[in-house]
């Protein structure tokens, strides 16, 4: 093989590789990623860990034909330092790899192509056409909800649920939170369909769907999901368990709707976590009374502090404890929106806690209440 490429593409080509491709593994083969030449004009680069693969096309202007494979890691930490606009990529017979970039040079063993696994994508049961900023979105609305405790599978990714023809749900959610983004499509859908998407699998679609125009094709069955673009295939194993139904706590309907100004309202809770910084399971209680809400947060190894916001509620007075990361984790996943206000729905102290707004009709957030001793 012997080629030139732009250095920003082939650092482009293999970033969507990098998080792939296992650094140690008991199959090192997998540690690498295979390239090939593809006409004059082009290469096709494959990387898979079995349970995830990506295959994509770039250009480059080819010499002479053939085929690589290199370890992905470190070929991809001597391109981010590289400097010069084109490197030249030449390989012999023995599997050594010549990098040439401006005054350096860079020779890299390889391995026989022939032994890269065989990476496959089929035409699967349910296929359907998705705007890139609807799955971006759903990814970046859900993301900090998806569970990692091991011992709930089933929460450990994103719920892709079809509702009907043209309606699509996306839930995140563990222990103590779930997140719900409901997407309308012009096309139709698939009839049925309610899967799993790994959490650790997100990152790589988001990067997947920079390669996108006005639309991906996204296909799955019982155990594969897959996104296509022009020029880049992705696809990861799903999590094979249900997802559970929590359609009674994102749908409960609330008591008190309460609006608070969203830079006030995640600026008190921002000093609130800064005074508790360090501890992942600190609480604060949010009283509400009097057309005004108070928050605060006491804790003898961290000191106490509190603020107060004018609102619209005019019910009993109430308190509500809920874990300070969570509640700022919920309020900035709104910081896209440019809605100037938050909506609480309250019921009672111990009942779940939803987050929205206004303008996001199609997405919320509940908190599951904690104890408070104060």
């Amino acid at each position: 093989m012997k080629l030139t490429i732009d250095r920003n593409v082939l650092l482009e080509a293999l970033q969507l590789a990098v998080n792939i491709s296992p650094k140690t593994t008991s199959d090192p083969i997998i540690n690498n990623i295979l390239i090939d030449t593809i006409g004059e004009n082009g290469i096709a680069l494959k990387a898979t860990n079995h349970d995830n693969s990506v295959f994509g096309e770039f250009d480059a202007k080819v010499i002479e034909p053939g085929s690589i494979c290199v370890g992905t890691s470190k070929l991809f930490n001597l391109v981010r330092e590289l400097r010069e606009n084109n490197i030249d990529i030449e390989s012999t017979p023995q599997n050594w790899v010549y990098l040439t970039c401006g005054n350096s040079n860079i020779k890299l063993p390889g391995v026989e192509p022939d032994k890269f696994p065989n990476v496959e994508f089929k035409n699967l049961e349910r296929k359907f056409s998705i705007p890139p900023d609807i799955l971006k979105n759903a990814i970046d609305r859900t993301f900090f909800a998806i569970g990692e405790n091991e011992s709930r599978k089933n929460l450990m990714g994103l719920n892709l649920q079809i509702l009907s023809s043209n309606q699509i749900s996306w839930k995140g959610a563990d222990s103590f939170r779930i997140c719900q983004y409901n997407s309308e499509f012009e096309s139709s859908l698939p009839q049925g369909g309610n899967i799993i998407i790994p959490k650790r699998s997100l990152s790589e679609i988001k990067r997947v769907l920079e390669f996108g125009e006005d639309s991906v094709e996204a296909s799955f069955d019982n155990n594969i999901f897959q996104i296509f673009t022009p020029s880049i295939k992705y696809k990861t194993r799903l999590i094979e368990a249900e997802f559970p139904n929590l359609d009674r706590l994102v749908n409960n309907p609330s008591l008190h709707i309460v609006s608070l100004p969203k830079m006030e309202l995640l600026n008190a809770v921002r000093i609130l976590s800064t005074l508790t910084e360090g501890d992942q399971k600190s609480v604060m209680k949010l009283t509400f009374d009097d057309s005004r809400v108070t928050l605060e947060s006491q804790k003898l190894d961290f000191g106490e502090g509190n603020d107060v916001i004018d609102c619209d509620y005019a019910g009993e007075k109430m308190s509500i404890g809920l874990n300070i990361r969570f509640f700022l984790e919920a309020i900035q996943s709104f910081d896209s929106s440019s809605d100037e206000n938050i909506q609480l729905c309250i019921t009672k102290s111990d009942a779940p806690f939803i987050v929205q707004c206004e303008e996001w009709e199609n997405y919320k957030t509940v908190l599951m209440p904690v104890r408070i001793k104060w």
